[in-house]
């Protein structure tokens, strides 16, 4: 009768030692495919949402949804606040009143829906979730909140897409961060509108439209100091004004120097901080481009033309 002969602890370890190999080889191989189907499905979300935008454009006469609503009491903007998506997401005050909800069926997130008809493509696949709600506030257990991992150039809030001058670099969406919120939608840059039954509108001359002036020219930045910017690398992926889907440069200092105007129409942000958190950006004044001044962010402006 033969005997088989057992594996040596050399064998073993042989054996060990290539399998421990071949993981480190395949291991990484695996993070970066499931890192590229991620970012296919945030790019395929972006086209999808830019073919509503544009179907939204032919109902309204070419005009972009507000990036942000106004108050329906006191008729002021709500243009730094992050709005309910959907609209009755939130079942606690102020939220929770009809005029409150029908204010926020005017954001973007909520008067698109339309024409998406499904909220699951807002969502950042490679993103964290914030934490379910904010202090206080409950969500409306009838619906369900979605993940807000995009934001809408806030510089479009029922500008027109004809007066855009270049459409194929004039962002509509993008991602600030690496992040999903949840139940809550916001519109960055934006515009800073602070009177009563005003007119809100990028200008290309300063203050935006009807606005005599304010702390920040009239133009604003959201962002938090508590999630980083890189998504995918140093990449980004950015929604153009004629629907084209591109990942873009996202938080590297083209220009380390900080002199040179290229790098304000090439990439969003200055730069990053080393932990990742978000650092300077690239503002505007009256020498940009020969166009006027006023201090909105650069790369998002309607008005640029490369």
């Amino acid at each position: 009768m033969n005997r088989r002969k057992a594996f040596t602890l050399i064998e073993l370890l042989v054996v060990i030692a290539i399998i421990a190999i071949l993981a480190a080889i395949l291991f990484p191989v695996f993070a970066q495919a499931k890192t590229a189907a991620k970012k296919s499905v945030h790019v395929s979300n972006y086209k999808q949402i830019g073919t509503s935008v544009q179907i939204y454009l032919a109902d309204y006469d070419d005009v972009f949804p507000q990036a942000f609503v106004r108050r329906p009491i006191e008729r002021t903007w709500f243009y730094g606040g992050a709005h309910p998506v959907p609209a009755n997401a939130i079942s606690t005050a102020p939220w929770n009143t009809p005029e409150r909800i029908g204010m926020a069926e005017n954001f973007w997130a909520n008067s698109l829906q339309p024409y998406m008809k499904n909220r699951d493509i807002f969502e950042m696949p490679a993103a964290q979730n914030t934490a379910n709600n904010i202090a206080g506030e409950t969500f409306n257990p009838a619906t369900k909140a979605a993940k807000m991992g995009l934001t809408m150039n806030g510089y479009l809030h029922t500008y027109s897409g004809t007066a855009i001058d270049n459409v194929s670099v004039v962002p509509m969406f993008w991602n600030v961060q690496s992040v999903n919120f949840i139940g809550r939608g916001l519109s960055t840059p934006t515009l800073v509108c602070a009177g009563v039954d005003t007119d809100c509108r990028f200008n290309a001359g300063g203050n935006p439209n009807g606005e005599s002036g304010s702390s920040n020219g009239g133009y604003y930045v959201y962002s938090t100091t508590s999630f980083p910017v890189p998504q995918y690398g140093k990449m980004g992926v950015f929604l153009r004004a004629d629907t084209s889907t591109k990942v873009m440069p996202n938080g590297t200092a083209v220009d380390p120097n900080g002199t040179g105007w290229g790098g304000k129409l090439k990439d969003p942000w200055n730069n990053i901080q080393a932990n990742g958190l978000p650092g300077s950006l690239w503002p505007c004044d009256s020498t940009f481009n020969g166009q006027g001044a006023g201090s909105a962010w650069c790369y998002f402006r309607p008005d640029r033309t490369e």
